[in-house]
């Protein structure tokens, strides 16, 4: 019972009902269900909708153009995994981990990635329209061309993130680290960067139309060329020379090919 007791304050022992990620049981390819070890699977051009794989172990698995709408993913971890054109859509994936993932051209829109971790992910392409995504984190991600329309990143981070022209029309970017990263040519339209870190952060050529940056930290942050028509930079701290600049530019017709 010592012993016990000891393996308990030095976190060695799981919570009960919460299976320990070794400690998965292996599950059926032809009927996955949650908390079970998927890895090995190849669900390319399956349809898993709405189906509960939560805590699931999806990590190397084949899951090109799978159908996962409305499924619930949430704690699954997809490390790895080849998505390339799955269907997140409407999917519950919060707490999920899809570090270093293939999700080109995936879609998530109106889904939930809140507390997901996908950093190093490659996401080219892909949609996360009206997705919440609070507390997310797509660190050193690849997000050239992404629609993030309408996304809530509040508190997530994209630190050194390859954007360019990444679409984040009307984005929640409330306390979100963008620090280093790369949003050239960028679509912010109304984008709210309350409280969020610029630092270092490449919007040259982004349009910034009617964009908040209440309290932002701008240290280092490019806007050359920038369009930011009745943006707010109300309290905005760090502001650089190309800041002011681009407040000063009188409204030139870009394109943006």
């Amino acid at each position: 019972m010592k012993t016990l007791a000891m393996l308990f304050l030095l976190g060695t022992v799981p919570l009960a009902g919460i299976a320990a990620p070794a400690d998965l049981p292996a599950g059926s390819c032809a009927a996955p269900m949650a908390a079970t070890d998927l890895s090995q699977c190849d669900f390319s051009r399956k349809k898993l909708a709405g189906r509960n794989l939560r805590g699931a172990r999806l990590a190397g698995a084949k899951l090109e153009s799978t159908d996962f709408s409305k499924a619930n993913l949430s704690g699954a971890d997809l490390r790895g995994s080849n998505a390339k054109w799955a269907n997140f859509t409407g999917a519950n994936l919060s707490g999920a981990d899809l570090r270093n993932a293939d999700l080109f051209h995936a879609t998530f829109d109106e889904g939930d990635l809140s507390g997901a971790n996908l950093a190093g992910a490659y996401l080219f392409g892909a949609n996360l329209i009206n997705t919440r995504a609070p507390k997310a984190d797509f660190s050193g991600a690849y997000l050239k061309d992404i629609l993030m329309e309408g996304i809530d990143l509040s508190g997530g981070s994209i630190r050194n993130c390859y954007s360019f022209r990444g679409v984040f029309t009307g984005a929640k970017l409330i306390g979100t680290d963008l620090s280093g990263a790369d949003l050239t040519g960028a679509a912010m339209e109304q984008a709210d960067f309350t409280n969020a870190k610029l630092k270092g952060t490449r919007l040259a050529g982004a349009v910034l139309r009617q964009a908040v940056f209440f309290k932002t930290d701008m240290e280092g942050a490019d806007l050359a060329n920038a369009d930011v028509w009745n943006a707010n930079f109300d309290q905005a701290r760090n502001r650089d020379n190309s800041v002011q600049e681009a407040l000063i530019e009188p409204f030139v017709v870009r394109d943006r090919r």
